[in-house]
């Protein structure tokens, strides 16, 4: 299988990889910043908490708890929708460029399979944003909460699998270089 990266010629991808980490790292810090006011008792993770409160009661309970925070909770959303055009893409393209420079055929082809799934995470956020600017909105919903926190964690999940893959595939061929 071929990464989606490689119609990007070899030492572009680097300088595209550089790029992505800076403008990530930069988007991940003002969402961080940003969100400190929604750190609250009922949202001890701020946003995340409310992504995977997974229920309408707990949805209620930290949307309540954000009364004069609402406005911040809608500018949270709409940053994450400018950032979740970045971080599936760089995600996808580390996972490509290392499944691309092994000799490992199982390794290429789980690294290539990633590189694609890991794409997902950007779809997979926008309906979680949806959802989550709809209960801000409208009220907190059992069906919102359910949606939300079904995508956050399938997002998560995937994230989770190509982090584990870019960080072992590099410390493998990190090793392999130096045998």
């Amino acid at each position: 299988m071929v990464p989606p990266s490689s119609w990007v010629p070899y030492p572009y991808r680097w300088y595209t990889l550089t790029a992505l980490v800076l403008v990530t790292a930069v988007l991940a810090l003002r969402l961080r910043s940003q969100g400190q006011p929604l750190v609250t008792a009922a949202s001890p993770s701020g946003m995340i908490s409310f992504q995977l409160s997974w229920t309408k009661a707990k949805a209620e309970a930290i949307l309540n708890s954000w009364k004069n925070s609402l406005g911040i909770a809608r500018w949270q959303l709409k940053w994450d929708n400018v950032f979740l055009l970045f971080y599936p893409l760089l995600f996808s393209l580390a996972c490509g460029m290392l499944a691309d420079s092994t000799h490992n055929t199982v390794r290429a082809t789980i690294g290539s399979t990633l590189s694609w799934v890991v794409l997902l995470t950007g779809l997979f956020d926008a309906v979680e944003n949806y959802a989550l600017l709809d209960m801000i909105e409208h009220g907190a919903s059992e069906t919102m909460a359910k949606t939300a926190g079904g995508f956050a964690g399938a997002k998560f999940v995937l994230l989770f699998l190509a982090l584990v893959y870019i960080l072992t595939e590099a410390a493998l061929q990190g090793f392999e270089q130096r045998s």
